[in-house]
C-alpha cells in the first residue's frame, strides 16, 4: 500500500497519476495505467517509475504472442508540474520486444543526452562518462521501492 506522503507527492508532482486510474504492482515496483483495448485485440498503457526529482513513462503494448515497448518519456518536476525532457518512440518496423534491461538503458541514454544538451547552453564541457553515471544513478534512482 502506498504512504500518504508519497500519494500527496504523486498527486501534486505528477498529476497523471492521481485518481483511480493508476494501480501499483509491487512485484515490478511499478505504477500501470488504465489500459484499452484496439480493436486488433492488443492491450495498450503505460508503466511509470518516478523518484523525487524524475519520472520515466514506458508506453507498454501487449500482444498475444509479445510485450512491445512503444515509447519512453522522461518527465522532471519545474516546482509547479510534470515537463517532458525526453522522448523516443518505435513503432512500424522498428518495434521492440519489451525488456526491463533495453528500457533501462535506453531512459539512461535520453536522460544523458539531455544533461549534456543542458550542460553545453549553460557553458559547461562535463565529461560523458560523467553525464553517463549521473544518468544511470537517476533512473536507477526510479526502480528504488519507495519506503513509509
Amino acid at each position: 500500500m502506498m504512504n500518504t506522503s508519497l500519494a500527496m507527492i504523486a498527486e501534486k508532482a505528477l498529476p497523471a497519476l492521481s485518481g483511480n486510474s493508476v494501480t501499483y504492482n509491487p512485484e515490478k515496483n511499478v505504477y500501470l495505467t488504465l489500459g484499452y483495448t484496439s480493436a486488433a485485440g492488443n492491450m495498450y498503457y503505460q508503466a511509470i517509475r518516478f523518484s523525487k526529482r524524475l519520472a520515466v513513462y514506458y508506453d507498454i503494448g501487449q500482444g498475444h504472442t509479445h510485450t512491445f515497448l512503444n515509447g519512453i518519456k522522461l518527465f522532471c518536476w519545474d516546482g509547479q508540474k510534470a515537463k517532458l525532457i525526453a522522448q523516443k518512440y518505435w513503432g512500424g518496423f522498428n518495434w521492440k520486444i519489451f525488456s526491463e534491461y533495453f528500457a533501462k538503458e535506453q531512459s539512461i541514454i535520453m536522460l544523458k543526452d539531455f544533461l549534456c544538451a543542458q550542460a553545453k547552453a549553460l557553458g559547461n564541457n562535463i565529461p560523458e562518462q560523467s553525464l553517463l553515471s549521473f544518468s544511470r544513478q537517476m533512473i536507477e534512482d526510479t526502480e528504488k521501492r519507495c519506503l513509509a
